[in-house]
This record gives structure tokens, C-alpha cells and sequence, in this order.
């Protein structure tokens, strides 16, 4: 995947390798963090020595964060350019039709102050009482059957609906475990300054939100810490981040069970009993960490009733925050600004494009894809997906470490991949809602949240999958693979700006879109796609003894990654938490190079420079140590620096040598494929 999170943030694409030969002498890379802004304003590299920097000096030194923003480069670039187009939609009056009522309507009840001001706190006192007030064991179970908790998402447990990993044509319902404040379990135990910043932020909204409810500070002191007391308890019964990204999490979160099983495991807490009161009977459940639920059993008792009640309270109102009256949403942005390091915040317009887009992601798709996107782009991307299955084909056929057996299982699996360039010819039918002007936000907030709940949770249990509906959101800055539909997915957001457009070069273009491409492919035979057949069911498709081999050559990158430090705090990169994405850069690059070796004339120049260009970012500090503590991809630019200097191309095109920073000898790179 090129990057997650919301839009502003979900920006990125994959990856990063290994750095030069002298860069961890003294445990350092040879080059410059220059993705911290204003950190190199007097740093000027050759591009021999820094080529990322190099190519992106003047926009680097020049570039500024735009109010309300973490960061800025070719993500955000882009994105704004859609929003500005999305935001033109919701105030295009000629528009007609049920996708445009949607959107402009929630549209205008985001930006109405006046009418959300009146409406105030809505039924959130109301919600919260009924938390308040239980007394028993059995009034919080009775709590946990009811609509109320079902539909506003109190919870300590969560079911959601999925993928079956065996029979991937399936839906099944996926019992997750309970939600940290912290994000990762280990922050419980060894907490990060990253951690103590999302503490402060987590504990200061609800803070917030609790005195709205009437509660004093000494009371919202207590709730705060019994909450986390309990979330310390249940953490240490979690996966970390780091382990559920390793290629052995596919496995070990994969534990199937029926109903009956279901209530033999969880005794105490009414898990089955739970599920059956809310019409959730599912023919596919699996139990994600059973340690956890084995230590929720163990934890639902009297003596933790209020610490129960503290989280479930704390996680209600935090929900509220950024849907009720003006004096909380302003709150959340200035708290959310200090999270980041941000300064200044978006307009009200571009928050509610932001909102809108983010809750109506189908209808504000069609309504672009209708006015932006032509087909001739489409077929171009796809020709491009077509030549890059070509070149992995022959690439496979060449690879002398693997054995017949699962190089013929590997090709399989190449042929049979779904190709979803731009957006889809099926929609989801967004027909059922409706959504009214005269209304209020939180009406709007309540009639999208029952929406989805029918649609996509209840009219998925027990059904087959739909592949012609494969994306809901096509107008964010991203690209996907999805192993379990065994699918790549280059959607419309990323065609555009520096990564494609129809009269770039096409050594810009593969530079570009095509290493996005490249990357996206190369996850169906990385150290987690290996683990899914080419009908994206869970098997695994290598022979002991190959997987053994390519096990080895991700674990040399592993450890050449975790030796590099990211900048001059000290702080070592995360090796394991990085291979996936690892894995497929360079496996973007590589396969593009392979393509260009067929053209004659082929300017590298271009290449290598557009593909620099794409990576282009600058973030907060506070950004920074965020994704470095749990983010899959590497900083923007090693993605460059490291994984350029693992070609011959490229030392040939700018003539390298040993004396180079960006110098790494021929025994000394590494390549996964």
C-alpha cells in the first residue's frame, strides 16, 4: 500500500531499503533527514552524494506548511488539487441528481455554525447517562446488548466485518480486540515521546469533553485514570504494532470459530450472547488474539466495573468532539495542531470537503470521476499495469533461487491478479440514503452511520463477495494491493500531478505512476503475500526450503534497515516493521528499470529524477517521530537515496563512484527479488 491514513495524512507510498557501505560506521546514514522542515536550509548536496536532496533542493528550502497542516510534498500537492475541484462540486448549484443532493446537503450542515451551535451537545448527555448509571455486571451486559451501544460505538470488543482468509470469496465477521488510546500495546509498557504526545492529546479531548458533561476536574481525574488502568491491564494481553505487521501475524490472528466455540471461550464476558443480540450470526467468525479475549474474560469482574465504565464514557465523547457545536471543534483543532506540531488550521470550507469526502466517499467518486478523469487515462494506466505484469512474468522465470514448483505456483498467482486502474465500471448504491437540509449535522451524522451499518455490515454476513465493487473511494492520493482479493488498485487520485499526467514523458511516467505500479504488484510475493494463493485464500504457495531462502534475504534487509539511524536524535530505524514496504520499493524500481531496458533511447535522467520528484515532503518534527514509530514506509528520503543506489542504472547514468555518498558496491546491495 502507498501510504494509510485520512487523506492529509494518507499520503506515501512504500517503502525504503539499505543505505551506502560507510553509512552506518558511526551509525549514521550518510545523508541528511531533509524531510524536517526547515532542518537543511544550508545544505546543498551534489547530487553524487545526496541525490534526493539534489533534486528537490529548491522546493525543499522554499516550501512552507499551509495552515493546519503536518506536512506538505507531491501527496499533499495533489490532494489539494482534488479537494479544490471537490470543494467546487459542493457549491456547483447546476449540479442535479441523488449524488449531488448528498454531498451538498451534508456539506451545508457541516458549515451551518449557527444550527449546530443550537443543536448543541445532542444526545450525547443522554448516551453518556446511561453509562453513568450502571451499577452491576449484568446492567453493563444489558448495556452491550442494546441499540445504544451497538450504534454509537462503546465498546470493549469490537466485530467488524471481513474477509475470510480461507475462503476469501466469503465475508466473515472479525472479532477485534479492544481499542487503545496508545494505538500499540507497547507503548503501555515502555512509553515512547511519541506516546506521551498522543497520551496528552487522547487525555486532553476527553478532558474536554467530559467538563461538557458536567463532570468536575476531580471526577474527570478519576474516569481518566481508571481508563487507562484498564487499558494498561488489557494491553499487555495485545499484539504490538511491530508483531502485527510481521509476516507471521497473517497466521496467528487468523482463528476461526463458530458461535458455540465462541461461548465456550468467553464465559464471563457474554461475547456469543452479544452477538446474537444484535442479529449478528454469522456463518464465518474469527477470533483475531485470543490471549486478549482470554484476558478480557478474566478482567470483566465487579472489582472492574467503573474502570469498564471510565473507557467505555471517555470513548463516547471523544466521538462527539468533531460533530457537535463550534467551541469543541475548535478545541479538537487546537489540540490536534499541538499533537503535530502544526500551526494555523484549514478553512471551514476545506474541513467540510474533508468531512464530506471522508463520509460519502461513493457519491463525491462519481461526481469527480464524471468532470476529471477521461477513459483514455484509464487505458493508458492500465496498458502501463499490463507491460509490469510482462516484466514480473520474465523476472520470475529468471530468479535462480526459486524452484519450479513455486516459480510455477508464483506465475499463477501473477496471471490470475485482478487489475483495478482508475475506477470501477460497478458502484455501490448509495439510493437508500437520504439526507436532510433542514436537519441537523448529528441528523445526518446518525442517518450515514445506519446507513453503513446496513449496507455494510448486515448485507455482507454470510454473503459473497462482489469483485466488480472494488473500491468505495477513488479521489484519495494512494494505491493498494489486497491480498486477499489478490487485486492491485491504482485509483484515479493518484493520476494526476507528479506522478502521471497525458503529456508527461514516458520516462516520467514510469518514474512516476509506473514505480507505484511496480511497488503494488511486488506485495502479492512479499514476506505477507506469500502467505495468500492466487484466489487470495491463506496458503502458502512456496515450497519449506524456498520460503526459507527468501526469508533469508528479507531478514538481510531487516537488519541492514534496524543499524540506520533516522536523523540526529539517535532513535534506530525499525527493520522489521519496514521489510513489507521495503520489499516493494525496490521491487518498483527494479521493474520499471526492466521495462526501460526494451526501449532504446531510454532517458534515465528523467527517470531517476521523476521518481526523486514524487517523493518530495517536508513534515513537522513531531510528524516525524509519529512514522517512525508506527509507520510501515521509511521517511521519503531514503525511499530515494537508499533505493537508487541499489541499481547499476543509476551509477551508470550519473557516474558514481566509490568516493560518492550515494556509492554502494555491487556486493554490498541488496535485493529481495
Amino acid at each position: 500500500m502507498l501510504y494509510s491514513n485520512m487523506k492529509i495524512f494518507a499520503l506515501l507510498l512504500a517503502l525504503m531499503l539499505f543505505c551506502p557501505r560507510e553509512s552506518f560506521a558511526d551509525g549514521q546514514t550518510p545523508w541528511r533527514n531533509s524531510n524536517i522542515y526547515g532542518s537543511v536550509k544550508d545544505y546543498s548536496p551534489d547530487l553524487r552524494d545526496d541525490f534526493y536532496m539534489n533534486v528537490n533542493n529548491d522546493w525543499i528550502i522554499n516550501a512552507r506548511l499551509k495552515p493546519g497542516r503536518a506536512g506538505n510534498g507531491s501527496f499533499y500537492e495533489l490532494q489539494d488539487e482534488i479537494d479544490a475541484s471537490l470543494k467546487a462540486l459542493m457549491h456547483n448549484k447546476s449540479l442535479t441528481g441523488h449524488d449531488a443532493e448528498l454531498v451538498q446537503n451534508l456539506y451545508s450542515l457541516w458549515v451551518d455554525w449557527d444550527k449546530r451551535n443550537k443543536s448543541g451537545l445532542g444526545d450525547l448527555p443522554e448516551l453518556a447517562k446511561k453509562i453513568m448509571n450502571i451499577k452491576t455486571l449484568d446492567e453493563l451486559n444489558k448495556y452491550f446488548m442494546s441499540e445504544s451501544s451497538f450504534n454509537h460505538g462503546s465498546f470493549i470488543a469490537k466485530f467488524v466485518i471481513g474477509l475470510d482468509n480461507i475462503d476469501s470469496e466469503s465475508y466473515n465477521i472479525e472479532l477485534a480486540p479492544t481499542g487503545l488510546s496508545l494505538r500499540d500495546s507497547a507503548e503501555y509498557k515502555n512509553m515512547t515521546s511519541n506516546g506521551a504526545r498522543v497520551k496528552k492529546f487522547s487525555d486532553s479531548v476527553a478532558s474536554y469533553m467530559l467538563k461538557r458533561l458536567g463532570l468536575s476536574d476531580s471526577e474527570i481525574e478519576r474516569v481518566l485514570n481508571l481508563a487507562f488502568e484498564f487499558e494498561g491491564k488489557i494491553a499487555s494481553h495485545m499484539m504490538t504494532i511491530n508483531e502485527l505487521e510481521s509476516p507471521e501475524a497473517i497466521e496467528k490472528t487468523y482463528n476461526p470459530l463458530s458461535m458455540q466455540e465462541l461461548r465456550d471461550k468467553s464465559q464471563v464476558f457474554p461475547y456469543a450472547d452479544i452477538l446474537e443480540a444484535h442479529k449478528v450470526n454469522s456463518k464465518l467468525m474469527n477470533l483475531q488474539e485470543p490471549e486478549w479475549l482470554k484476558a478480557l474474560n478474566e478482567l470483566y469482574n465487579e472489582s472492574n466495573l467503573e474502570s469498564i465504565k471510565a473507557y467505555l464514557l471517555i470513548d463516547l465523547a471523544k466521538s462527539y468532539i468533531t460533530v457537535i457545536d463550534e467551541p469543541a471543534y475548535r478545541e479538537y483543532q487546537r489540540l490536534f495542531n499541538e499533537r503535530y506540531g502544526i500551526t494555523g488550521t484549514k478553512s471551514d470550507e476545506e474541513l467540510a470537503t474533508d468531512y464530506v469526502h471522508d463520509n460519502l466517499a461513493v457519491p463525491v467518486s462519481r461526481l469527480y470521476i464524471a468532470r476529471h478523469v477521461s477513459e483514455n487515462t484509464k487505458r493508458e494506466v492500465k496498458q502501463i499495469i499490463q507491460d509490469t505484469i510482462k516484466f514480473y512474468r520474465e523476472m520470475l522465470k529468471s530468479e535462480d533461487w526459486l524452484s519450479e514448483e513455486t516459480r510455477s505456483k508464483a506465475i499463477e498467482k501473477l496471471d490470475a491478479m485482478r487489475l483495478n486502474a482508475a475506477y470501477p465500471d460497478k458502484w455501490h448504491d448509495y439510493s437508500g440514503l437520504e439526507i436532510n437540509a433542514s436537519g441537523s449535522l448529528l441528523d445526518a451524522v446518525e442517518a450515514i452511520r445506519n446507513f453503513n451499518k446496513r449496507k455494510f455490515f448486515y448485507e455482507r454476513i454470510n454473503s459473497q463477495v462482489d469483485h466488480d465493487l472494488w473500491i468505495s473511494d477513488v479521489v484519495v492520493v494512494n494505491a493498494y494491493y489486497k491480498p486477499m482479493e489478490n487485486s492491485i488498485n491504482i485509483i484515479a487520485g493518484i493520476l494526476s500531478g507528479d506522478f502521471y499526467n497525458p503529456s508527461m514523458s514516458y520516462e516520467e511516467k514510469l518514474g512516476g505512476v509506473g514505480t507505484v505500479i511496480g511497488h503494488e504488484i511486488s506485495h502479492a510475493f512479499d514476506t505477507r503475500g506469500a502467505l495468500f494463493d492466487k484466489n487470495g485464500s491463506m496458503s502458502s504457495w512456496w515450497t519449506e526450503e524456498d520460503y526459507k531462502k527468501f526469508q533469508a534475504r528479507a531478514d538481510r534487509l531487516i537488519k541492514y534497515f534496524s543499524a540506520m539511524k533516522v536523523d540526529n536524535s539517535g532513535k534506530n530505524y525499525n527493520g522489521a516493521l519496514v521489510q513489507t514496504e521495503s520489499i516493494a520499493d525496490m521491487a518498483g524500481v527494479k521493474s520499471m528499470l526492466g521495462i526501460a531496458a526494451n526501449h532504446e533511447g531510454f532517458d534515465y535522467n528523467k527517470f531517476f529524477r521523476s521518481y526523486a520528484r514524487i517523493w518530495k515532503v517536508i513534515y513537522t518534527p513531531e510528524r516525524v517521530d509519529f512514522l517512525v514509530n508506527v509507520d510501515v514506509h521509511a521517511l521519503p528520503y531514503l525511499r530515494v537515496n537508499a533505493i537508487l543506489q541499489q541499481y547499476e542504472e543509476f551509477m551508470k547514468t550519473y557516474d558514481i563512484k566509490p568516493d560518492n555518498k550515494m556509492y554502494l558496491a555491487p556486493d554490498e546491495r541488496v535485493a529481495v527479488w
